[in-house]
């Protein structure tokens, strides 16, 4: 054997360990980079529902609560008044299912007093199509349940357990109760009941990747939504977890009872699969969100890949061995190819594809796997991309809900910085990652309580400052992130309310001291606002808009990139008109 091929046989095992230790490099980035995602996803996937499960019950405390402050207020108590209030509020309110005012016998001349008006079968026009019922001692003595008693002994409002309710036809739900005052001592209770379908069935759709399950559970550890409906309020994790057989079961109700956002790496306690579970709260009433997704399954694509790697790897490189030994010239040219895509496929590089037509059969064939391998790569990462961006728009849609309810607002102010940012000369990417960032400019509004945010008259100076403390929260939700379009978005959500006069917010910030990012989404968000139509205001006409926006060049706007909005405003009407409102979301 000659000298040359004696060397090169040396060369092969040195070019396996090499090979074999850049597959496992690869695919070892690229699992961790697929499990922080998916767990990032999670999160916010989690955090949406929350935000939305928020907003529902929310709405149904604030109402009860209005009666208790009613019932408060008005001189004295008498039943038509009562009647009138809670028939009024169910009638107006469709998202609740009934209301009673129920007070304390000996507190009131009253005495015995629970009316009690919902939606029905037997409903009447005489009571404003609801069934109307009287919670009186031989059917339902209503001093002896807990959602009467809880609110009196602890003087605050609280929900109840969740509980099927047989004459709404075995639905389960859950009650409000808030505690009615008179002359600053308990009188009663006014409760709102809600039905709990909508949130059960959205429960059962939740899913990451495709894969596993989510379900909430209340203050006691019963389910009230859950995959398998058998579990509804019938049995309660704390309970459960104290027996000697479930360890991991003991391990997520530790992690529910405390009430926080929570992530671990554990078989599920249910199917005993390796899972990722995450927990979350929903603040208004004190459950517990959980999402449980199989590890297993949802890597296996990625697994099955890796596997088929490295078979081709050892096919490769036994062929490598023969096309050396005998024909080493004419082997060095594919074999820098196939180095080379896997290279590129090691950093993250998936677009560019070998020339499958391209040398003997052999080659071509491992050119073509090698190119299913980058494909399915490349989908599966965008798959993830696509997951994560619609979590941001929810993201985004959830603190403009609160303020218009509309989610076009966000679509359009971003499609507008876009534009704008690509008029003003910046690279793709970095307009492309404003497109995405620019919808959660106003997310620090989650942090603005609603009796300020959706005040319908003018507000006040100290009402004014806690407004504009939204930039430094919305800052503060997105800090903290690897993630280059979170630190853009933490960008823009701190200083788009900065003026080029220096007279803006939260730092006072002048001329070019402001990032262009925000000085860009200032003007894309003033002009939508001011053309939207808004509960307190008419919509403006474009031209009214660009008139005041050019009255506020050099003031509150960067004179330059005024100009160059006034250039491309035929592209701006262009967006305005196809993302225009058709309905109230």
């Amino acid at each position: 054997m000659s000298i040359r091929n004696r060397l090169l046989l040396f060369l092969v095992p040195v070019i396996l360990l090499l090979f074999g230790m850049l597959i496992f490099f690869s695919f070892y980035v690229s699992e961790r980079t697929v499990v922080a995602r998916i767990r990032q996803d999670a999160i916010y996937l989690g955090a949406s529902y929350a935000q939305e499960f928020d907003v529902f019950t929310e709405a149904a405390r604030k109402i009860a609560e209005g009666e208790a402050i009613a019932l408060k207020a008005v001189p004295a108590l008498s039943d038509g008044f009562i009647k009138d209030l809670i028939k009024k509020n169910v009638a107006e309110n469709q998202e609740i299912y009934g209301s009673t005012v129920s007070l304390i016998p000996a507190a009131t001349s009253l005495g015995y007093y629970g009316p009690y008006y919902f939606r029905g079968k037997g409903a009447s026009k005489k009571n404003g199509g609801l069934e109307y019922v009287f919670l009186d001692k031989g059917t339902y003595d209503y001093p002896k349940w807990d959602w009467f008693t809880r609110p009196i002994r602890d003087g605050r409002g609280s929900w109840s357990e969740p509980f099927f309710d047989k004459g709404a036809g075995n639905v389960l739900m859950t009650t409000y109760s808030a505690l009615v005052e008179r002359e600053g001592e308990p009188a009663g209770v006014a409760t709102v009941d809600i039905k709990l379908d909508d949130l059960v069935e959205k429960i059962k759709k939740l899913r990451v990747e495709n894969s596993g399950y989510a379900f909430i559970v209340s203050r006691k550890g019963y389910y009230i939504a859950h995959p398998d409906k058998e579990l509804l309020s019938k049995e309660s994790i704390w309970e459960k977890a104290k027996g000697p057989n479930n360890p991991g079961l003991k391990k997520l109700a530790d992690m529910l009872k405390t009430r926080e956002t929570g992530h671990a790496v554990m078989k599920d306690p249910f199917t005993g699969e390796e899972s990722w579970i995450t927990t979350m709260p929903i603040k208004s009433t004190g459950w517990m969100l959980t999402i449980i997704y199989p590890r297993d399954k949802i890597l296996a694509p990625l697994y099955r890949l890796r596997n088929t790697v490295l078979i081709i790897s050892i096919v490769v490189v036994a062929f490598l061995v023969l096309i050396i030994i005998l024909v080493s010239s004419s082997a060095a040219s594919p074999i820098s190819r196939l180095v080379e895509q896997t290279e590129r496929y090691a950093s993250g590089h998936f677009k560019k594809r070998l020339d499958e037509k391209k040398g003997v059969k052999e080659i071509r064939k491992l050119a073509k796997a090698f190119n299913a391998m980058g494909g399915d790569i490349e989908q599966k990462i965008q798959e993830l991309n696509d997951t994560r961006m619609e979590v941001v728009y929810r993201l985004g849609r959830a603190a403009e809900y609160r303020d218009s309810g509309t989610g076009m607002h966000i679509i359009r102010m971003a499609r507008y910085s876009e534009l704008l940012c690509r008029a003003y000369g910046m690279n793709e990417h970095r307009c492309d990652l404003l497109l995405h960032a620019s919808p959660m400019h106003d997310i620090g509004k989650i942090g603005i309580p609603d009796s300020i945010l959706l005040k319908p008259g003018s507000l006040t100076e100290e009402e004014w400052r806690v407004i504009k403390t939204h930039p430094v929260i919305g800052e503060k939700i997105l800090s903290g992130s690897k993630s280059r379009l979170l630190r853009l978005a933490q960008l823009v959500a701190y200083t788009h309310h900065e003026k080029w006069d220096g007279s803006g917010y939260p730092r006072g910030l002048k001329g070019e001291e402001i990032p262009v990012e925000g000085r860009i989404v200032a003007i894309a968000d003033v002009f939508d606002s001011l053309t939207s139509e808004r509960p307190y205001k008419e919509a403006w006409s474009v031209a009214d808009a660009v008139s005041e926006i050019t009255l506020q060049r050099g003031k509150y706007f960067d004179p330059a990139l005024v100009d160059l909005f006034i250039k491309i405003l035929p592209e701006i009407i262009k967006i305005k008109e196809r993302f225009a409102e058709t309905k109230k979301e």
